[in-house]
Order: C-alpha cells, then sequence, then structure tokens
C-alpha cells in the first residue's frame, strides 16, 4: 500500500512540475527551416527570387531597409513598406513609403522617429512583374524597441 501511495504521490508531483514550466517556440521568417529531409521551407514566386527585410533600432529611429530581387526578365517592381507599431488594440500605423523600380531588384531605406518599449513591425507588399505576369508578394519583420 505504501508503494502504491508512494507511486501516486510521485506521479502527482510530476505533472504538476510540468505543468509549471513554460515551453516558448517562434519562428522567425528569416530562418529556414527542414522537416525530416534536408529541404527548407521557404516562401515560393513565381517572379521573385527573394524579399530581405531588416528593422533595427538606433537613438530612437527605426531604420528599415528592405530588397526585392526579381527573376530574370522582371521589368517592373512597385512597393508599399509599412512600420507599425503594437498598442493594447493592436497594430497602428506609423509610417508608410511606397516605391518603385523599372528592373529586376529594388532597394529601400527609411528611418523613423520611435518611443522605447514598444514592438515594431515592417512590412512590405510588392507587385513584381516578370515576362508580362505580375505577382503580388507579402512578407513583415519585428522588433522590439
Amino acid at each position: 500500500m505504501k508503494i502504491k501511495r508512494m507511486a501516486t504521490f510521485l506521479l502527482i508531483v510530476m505533472l504538476f512540475l510540468n505543468q509549471s514550466i513554460p515551453a516558448f517556440a517562434e519562428t522567425s521568417p528569416n530562418v529556414s527551416q527542414s522537416v525530416g529531409i534536408e529541404v527548407p521551407i521557404t516562401p515560393q514566386w513565381t517572379n521573385t527570387n527573394d524579399v530581405k527585410l531588416d528593422l533595427y533600432f538606433v537613438n530612437g529611429k527605426a531604420e528599415c531597409v528592405g530588397i526585392i530581387n526579381g527573376i530574370s526578365g522582371t521589368s517592373n517592381i512597385s512597393a508599399t513598406f509599412k512600420l507599425e507599431r503594437k498598442g493594447l488594440l493592436g497594430w497602428s500605423l506609423e509610417n508608410s513609403w511606397s516605391t518603385s523600380s523599372k528592373g529586376a531588384s529594388l532597394s529601400f531605406y527609411e528611418t523613423d522617429t520611435v518611443a522605447k518599449g514598444y514592438t515594431y513591425r515592417l512590412s512590405v507588399t510588392a507587385k513584381v512583374t516578370a515576362n508580362g505576369v505580375t505577382e503580388t508578394v507579402n512578407t513583415s519583420v519585428e522588433g522590439k524597441y
């Protein structure tokens, strides 16, 4: 009887210990992952080779960087970049920039004033035209200041 009580007690303690240990997992959009085999999981676009975004903070400013590379034959890239701040009610727009390029790549750099203690998101929506076909690509990155 004592062994059953001890086993029951140990089982209960183990269950409570498992409940008190949090586990966190987050996927960064800039990190490719593999599942079972060595094949990276990445967004697949027809006209776009890659979209790179970077958001970092220096002396009260958000530095927003973006590069969009189209495939050979890309004739036009137009993009809207948005900087948003996360608040109690969700995301609010801080600033928005539109730019375009008559070629296979587009580079973007802008800064905006930010407040400490908030999470910010830089997102892009771009239309990439190659060989007469236009596709829309979207991605974003977040950072805390």
